[in-house]
């Protein structure tokens, strides 16, 4: 395991859905996760790669790719710093910033950024505000929790996934 990667080692893996309860319209969970470390890069420090992956009746609808690079502490600054950076499928990206703190990380949108005339399910998402947690209960559990402001709406659910491998 590369040394930047050790505070968020546990969260590499394939997750699956399990289930999920709360409002979610715009912004569905990811049916499928998959955290996988990213091969030595040409420069700057290693990051893990983000795959989201949405099915409809076992036929893929969206994906979302990214990576995730990680700052880990130091004397001046003792907090594990930690980004989420993705693109979807359906037209934007987004840019999130958080901590890595006793096992959850947890992430608040820096930028929404659309790159498409039609984004979204309905050709017109607008994100204002976003909060991603991730935590990890026991080894093969994880639960992620959303809450994001919409032009148009709040959504506020919370997922469950079981390791795959």
């Amino acid at each position: 395991m590369p040394w930047d990667l050790r505070p968020i080692d546990r969260f590499i893996g394939l997750w699956s859905l399990t289930g999920s309860n709360g409002r979610q319209r715009d912004l569905p969970p990811p049916s499928q996760i998959d955290y996988a470390i990213n091969p030595i890069p040409k420069f700057g420090a290693r990051a893990v790669n983000i795959t989201h992956t949405y099915f409809d009746r076992n036929s893929v609808v969206r994906h979302d790719y990214g990576f995730m690079p990680v700052k880990n502490a130091t004397r001046r600054d003792p907090r594990v710093h930690v980004a989420y950076l993705t693109t979807s499928s359906q037209g934007w990206s987004m840019m999130e910033q958080g901590q890595v703190k006793e096992g959850k990380m947890t992430f608040h949108l820096k930028q929404f950024m659309r790159r498409s005339f039609d984004v979204g399910n309905n050709n017109n998402l607008e994100i204002r505000e976003f909060e991603r947690q991730l935590e990890l209960p026991d080894y093969n559990t994880m639960i992620m929790k959303i809450r994001a402001e919409t032009a148009y709406d709040t959504e506020s659910y919370t997922a469950t996934y079981k390791r795959v491998y």
